[in-house]
């Protein structure tokens, strides 16, 4: 994913993102513990490079969020959403239509040293994120204007919302298995190697070729890969061809056509490899997130 550029054609979502930095940007404004907004993105829509003061939580009740930051690439499915701390800088890509819901918390319920993190959205969080993003009673949610200067739930029911999701994101375990994130090195060699597969996930060359391409031998790069990421050479691909799996299935993509572009002879070696590592096949994934859609 190379840097992203801002392809809403909505001037209200431009204008409610524009307020949102702008809000950050003002430590003077006083600002409720949490506030959110609710979006509507096209499939495609993109958000270049930025930072907030506050931890973020990324959410969609239908559609993919693609998400990178310095550190990893991830994938925010329906069923779980995506703590960024303050200041850490994130890129963002909608696969599908989006129903986006974030919200800006502070103080943040991450540790410090945390860059990022998956959590399960159960049915309460959801419920609660989902009326907290709510737009008031009466309200013309096509003027921007009416919510820009007035963030946050007013009154009682505002402030029961609010202590119950910092509570519920401060006691949120991580998703234990975590197929939609991939680690990215920081080192230059491997940073070109993975930013090529990215682009090319069918590409199978081994790690003796891309040594020869860069000048380092295989057991080199081997090593240095397996300490930034986390995980060896062959997995790490493995793992990157999921995420392109998970957003291809996604849209309906063919399961056929999926297997051809990440490099899979055929569906059933595909599938037999995506049921291995979500414990679930493609089909039954497709299934999954329409009827995600469709209920959301």
């Amino acid at each position: 994913m190379e840097a992203f550029y801002n392809q809403t054609d909505n001037p209200h979502v431009e204008s409610r993102l524009a307020a949102s930095l702008a809000r950050d940007a003002t430590p003077s404004v006083a600002l409720p513990v949490v506030y959110g907004e609710a979006i509507e993105y096209e499939s495609g829509a993109r958000e270049i490079a930025h930072t907030h003061t506050r931890a973020q939580l990324l959410y969609a009740t239908s559609g993919l969020i693609r998400v990178r930051t310095p550190a990893a690439s991830w994938v925010v499915t329906p069923d779980c959403a995506m703590l960024v701390p303050p200041r850490v800088e994130h890129e963002l890509e909608m696969v599908g239509k989006v129903s986006f819901r974030t919200l800006y918390v502070d103080p943040c319920p991450l540790p410090a040293d945390d860059a990022g993190r998956l959590i399960p959205v159960s049915g309460l969080l959801r419920e609660a994120i989902l009326a907290i993003t709510q737009p008031p009673d009466n309200a013309d949610t096509s003027d921007a204007s009416d919510t820009q200067d007035k963030p946050g739930k007013p009154g009682k029911l505002g402030e029961l919302l609010t202590q119950l999701i910092v509570n519920l994101l401060a006691a949120a375990v991580p998703v234990a298995d975590q197929p939609g994130r991939l680690p990215l090195p920081q080192h230059p060699r491997l940073h070109r190697i993975c930013q090529a597969l990215i682009e090319q996930p069918a590409n199978s060359d081994s790690l003796d070729h891309w040594g020869d391409r860069f000048g380092a031998s295989s057991r080199t790069l081997a090593r240095h890969f397996q300490r930034e990421t986390g995980m060896p050479f062959a997995k790490w691909r493995e793992q990157m061809r999921v995420s392109e799996a998970m957003c291809l299935l996604s849209t309906q993509t063919p399961i056929d056509k999926v297997a051809s572009h990440l490099g899979y002879a055929d569906a059933n070696s595909f599938a037999a490899m995506f049921k291995r590592v979500l414990h679930i096949s493609p089909l039954k994934y497709q299934s999954m997130v329409s009827s995600a859609a469709a209920g959301a």
